[in-house]
């Protein structure tokens, strides 16, 4: 608990003064009462630094308290910072936050609501293990181009609808599967400088006409 210095009876009096020195918890300011050593009170959420003026309250117990600050150093080169109780809810109906630039670093940190948005000219998402999961996946981009050293996908099964779809790839494409289907409404077409179709059992090649050469 913060106390006076030198020791004076007081009524319950306020007062203003500037700060000192910051030790720990305590808070020294030099007013008219001369240097009172006081404790910053929880309703003063704007951390007080050496020069500032407080508002000070002196109680008849001997107590000092720092309620609030009034004015910042004006030649203060450190950030004000803004500080909570160890645990703080922030609550209300419409939040708006603005600034110019803006960084917010934890831990560990959730963002829980029923509906999210995230919007940006450009949004840059870093991770060393990046997780998505939902139910479903709805992606709509006028380009799109995926980067990856090594990609690999589990799928159940996956349905896809295209109005057209190319595919380049400069080195190896490789598939494999337990078994393969594919379905073509009117022509499908194979080219390619050397071309190796081998099945180790049987293969069928049935059409009304067959053309080799």
């Amino acid at each position: 608990m913060g106390h006076a210095q030198p020791l004076t009876v007081f009524e319950n009096a306020f007062t203003q003064g500037t700060v000192q020195q910051i030790v720990g918890d305590t808070v020294l300011v030099a007013g008219k009462c001369g240097i009172v050593r006081a404790l910053r009170a929880e309703s003063c959420l704007l951390v007080p630094q050496p020069r500032d003026t407080v508002l000070l309250a002196l109680l008849d117990d001997g107590s000092a308290w720092v309620l609030a600050l009034l004015r910042r150093n004006a030649s203060a080169d450190t950030t004000a910072e803004l500080r909570l109780p160890d645990t703080a809810t922030l609550r209300a109906r419409t939040l708006d936050i603005r600034a110019d630039d803006a960084a917010l670093t934890a831990e560990s940190l959730h963002l829980h609501g029923k509906s999210l948005a995230l919007e940006g000219d450009a949004v840059v998402i870093t991770s060393r293990l990046l997780t998505l999961g939902g139910q479903v996946l709805l992606q709509g981009f006028a380009v799109m181009r995926t980067l990856a050293r090594n990609l690999g996908e589990q799928i159940a099964r996956r349905v896809g609808r295209y109005g057209s779809l190319d595919e380049n790839v400069d080195g190896l494409a490789r598939r494999t599967a337990g078994r393969a289907q594919v379905a073509v409404d009117t022509t499908y077409r194979l080219r390619a400088e050397n071309a190796d179709m081998r099945a180790s059992g049987q293969m069928d090649l049935d059409a009304s006409h067959i053309k080799v050469g």
